[in-house]
């Protein structure tokens, strides 16, 4: 009888999180005729630009959740999209290319042509505007470029499909996951390996750094998130929730909850304080693909291969 009501309890709590996330549903972005692979979001919070495999870019009115422009020409799937650090510029990633546009008149400024040999897997700027860095699956490999004249400044050794790379807030380092299983910190200037992670058991698709740096999470297709101390190379815990792979995370601005995403179509909020589940909920019908907090840790933005980007607002506790 006692074990009978504990399990009654627990299906109660549960039931109440999934309720009040979902009643939590702010709008349902249509229009992509395609998944969505990738988002980003403006500085100031008001505009999205998507990309998808229906090779459109779109633009987003966040006030109103209107697409206000669809550039269409690309002609292969948007594999990634991503702001500078000023928000004045983005970058494109297609097939074997990247290009930059202007933000505020929505033109392309410039394209690195045979910037790899297949589709980019990222395309993402140094938080000090300095350098790009582009993954790939089929070549292999990691690229820095200038970000001012769009010459290679050094290439990594790596010899897996690379998922995700981002930079140290210093721009001197890059941290990436990919089909190995494991995480690797780069130099920037050389190329040179420093430091890499193992743990995971399948491959790692995202990845990002607490706000002072001191730790790597990792989101991976093994289920699970990983925190690992980047000073001492060490597994600091592993989280469980996730009932199929884990395709995307994001770190609020604050640093005190992570979101996660991915096969399963739920998204789980994670306190980090206490390592534990803060949200759990049903968000979309098919994989989400990409998934990121806005200016404040209870506005959320997914997107998925269902062709929706959704927008919630979360009401979590400010800890």
């Amino acid at each position: 009888m006692k074990k009978n009501k504990l399990i009654f309890l627990s299906v109660l709590i549960l039931n109440s999180i999934l309720f009040k996330a979902q009643d939590s549903l702010v709008a349902t972005l249509l229009g992509h005729s395609g998944p969505i692979n990738s988002f980003d979001i403006s500085l100031d919070n008001k505009w999205l630009i998507s990309g998808s495999k229906d090779e459109t870019l779109r633009l987003w009115n966040l006030e109103n959740f209107s697409n206000t422009k669809t550039i269409s020409n690309f002609g292969y799937s948007v594999k990634r999209v991503n702001f500078n650090s000023k928000g004045d510029k983005f970058l494109v990633a297609t097939y074997e290319i990247f290009s930059e546009f202007d933000f505020a008149k929505l033109k392309k400024i410039r394209t690195k042509k045979k910037a790899h040999t297949t589709f980019l897997e990222n395309c993402s700027y140094s938080p000090n505007d300095e350098f790009i860095v582009t993954s790939s699956w089929r070549d292999k490999t990691l690229v820095i470029w200038k970000a001012s004249s769009l010459k290679k400044q050094s290439e990594t050794p790596e010899v897996t499909w690379v998922d995700n790379v981002i930079f140290n807030k210093a721009s001197n380092l890059i941290i990436s996951g990919g089909h190995n299983d494991m995480i690797k910190i780069w130099d920037v200037a050389t190329g040179g390996l420093i430091k890499q992670f193992a743990g995971h058991e399948d491959w790692v698709y995202d990845i990002c750094l607490s706000t002072d740096e001191k730790y790597i999470y990792s989101g991976s297709l093994d289920k699970t998130i990983k925190i690992w101390d980047i000073a001492s190379g060490k597994q600091i815990t592993t989280l469980k929730g996730h009932t199929d792979g884990i395709i995307c995370i994001d770190l609020c601005k604050d640093g005190k909850y992570l979101a996660s995403a991915g096969i399963d179509k739920e998204i789980i909020i994670w306190d980090l304080s206490s390592k534990t589940i803060a949200k759990k909920f049903p968000a979309h019908d098919q994989t989400i693909m990409d998934i990121k907090f806005g200016k404040d840790s209870n506005t959320l933005y997914s997107a998925s291969m269902d062709k929706t980007i959704k927008v919630w607002k979360l009401n979590l506790p400010s800890n």
